[in-house]
């Protein structure tokens, strides 16, 4: 039964408030403040985008930056591997080459 009665007298004041409001010359000053409450907000939401769109960049500068030096790295990676050790003398029995290969193994 509390709870009822908490629930009915919050109805009551809140109606109350309401009617105040409403004859008071206070519905002026709340719409200025609206206002200024919204342009507020209108500012901040501008100077959160400039800041995304900034990080954005930065980001996206990074990343390219990264991508260049990994993809530089697979290249010489590349090469390198690709790039078989020149001997001076060539080998006059491929076959001996071949167990020397498997004995290093």
């Amino acid at each position: 039964m509390l709870p009822v009665l908490t629930f009915v007298a919050g109805v009551a004041a809140g109606a109350l408030g309401v009617r105040m409001l409403k004859k008071s010359k206070t519905p002026a000053k709340l719409t200025a403040l609206a206002h200024k409450a919204r342009s507020g907000f209108d500012k901040a939401g501008e100077e959160l985008r400039d800041v995304t769109v900034s990080g954005l960049s930065a980001v996206e500068k990074s990343s390219a930056n990264l991508r260049a030096k990994l993809a530089g790295q697979t290249e010489t990676s590349v090469d390198q591997t690709d790039a078989a050790p020149a001997n001076d003398e060539p080998d006059a029995d491929p076959a001996a080459h071949e167990s020397a290969k498997h004995e290093e193994a």
